[in-house]
């Protein structure tokens, strides 16, 4: 078997990111992969844990087990722990910072290159917590603004004196204030229920709190609510009721887009390529009711899905042939297409993330125990 073949079976075993060490009844299923050389390739190409979870597995009766087991003393364990130590060090760095997502994700490549995380991951969770509470508390002032607003829609729209109080153009503009509540109440109660299936109660909790605000007499929504408070995992708090002004506009900002757009400026952006500004162009024109927009819109869409594919395709070609900076790039281009696609996101963080120990490990080449 050629050495690119070993790497195929090992990425395919591991998603990418390699054996870990709490996967060891995988590793020894597999035992036949377990090979010095196999362990080396690893380390070469950074997945430290992989090589020394090969390693670990080894049969010891194996011919090249005593080359193996020099390799783990003399290369791969000094690697994990420069590469321990350097991650446990940005992670207290990030966090005395204030950057909570940056430490999250340092702690959670020390616990990675650890043979005892425990204490590594409940720092990470703890950042968890913190980023999970930040984003409720900002995302609950902006909605509990939004519905304040909206509740107040139908009361502005009452005749004045001298107007007649059944006033047909009164009636039709109260109505439709009424209609979007309604609305509006009828999305929160969706929104709770798909939050609460991707396991983010806190956020659930928001849209449960918005629809019973709009809806305060629902026994569906007070079952919900119930439900919603059940599932919020300890150490996230609700912001109780302010009646002081919101700060919440500033998540209303949207960058400037022309107020008008015609077919033709979409259809120019699509011909250039140019898929994301042609969506953002597209929606405008929908919004003032351009002729076919939704189907325009659809086949934009259908582009950008097709041309983020082909990079993903692309970048994981790169990445099996060992070419990881140009894999990046493949898979920067296509997560910048559709961030909503995790498999996207996922390859992308994890070959940044290969990227960092390579570099990391390579700095080291003066000391002697670098990968060659």
């Amino acid at each position: 078997m050629t050495r690119l073949s070993w790497l195929l079976v090992a990425l395919l075993l591991s998603g990418c990111g390699g054996f870990l060490t709490k996967e060891g009844g995988s590793t020894t299923r597999f035992s036949f992969l377990n090979t010095y050389e196999a362990a080396l390739s690893d380390y070469n190409q950074g997945r430290i844990m992989t090589s020394r979870a090969r390693i670990m597995a080894m049969d010891k009766t194996r011919e090249d087990y005593p080359q193996a087991l020099k390799l783990l003393k003399q290369k791969v364990e000094p690697a994990r722990l420069r590469l321990f130590k350097h991650y446990s060090a940005k992670a207290r760095a990030a966090e005395q910072a204030g950057r909570w997502s940056q430490a999250m994700e340092f702690y959670q490549q020390a616990a990675d290159h650890s043979i005892r995380p425990k204490a590594m991951k409940q720092k990470r969770d703890r950042m968890e917590i913190k980023i999970r509470q930040k984003r409720m508390d900002r995302l609950l002032t902006q909605r509990r603004a939004e519905d304040s607003a909206l509740l107040a829609w139908p009361e502005a729209y009452e005749p004045p004196k001298g107007v007649s109080p059944k006033d047909s153009a009164f009636e039709r503009a109260r109505k439709h204030a009424q209609d979007m509540i309604e609305d509006r109440a009828s999305l929160a109660y969706r929104e709770a229920r798909h939050y609460m299936d991707e396991e983010q109660p806190e956020i659930a909790y928001i849209e449960a709190e918005s629809y019973l605000r709009l809806e305060p007499d629902s026994d569906r929504g007070k079952e919900l609510m119930k439900d919603v408070k059940n599932a919020i995992p300890k150490g996230i708090h609700i912001a109780p009721v302010r009646t002081a002004r919101s700060k919440a506009g500033k998540l209303s900002r949207r960058s400037a887009l022309p107020k008008s757009v015609t077919l033709k400026q979409v259809k120019a952006l699509i011909n250039k390529g140019e898929w994301i500004k042609a969506k953002k162009f597209a929606l405008v024109y929908r919004r003032e009711g351009g002729k076919d927009a939704a189907a325009l819109l659809k086949q934009i869409q259908s582009s950008i899905e097709k041309e983020a594919a082909s990079l993903f395709t692309k970048g994981s070609l790169e990445f099996r042939r060992e070419r990881l900076n140009e894999a990046v790039q493949y898979w920067e281009q296509a997560v910048a297409l559709m961030p909503e696609n995790l498999e996207y996101v996922n390859a992308l963080r994890r070959a940044r993330q290969l990227q960092e120990r390579l570099k990391i490990l390579r700095s080291e080449a003066g000391s002697g125990d670098a990968p060659k």
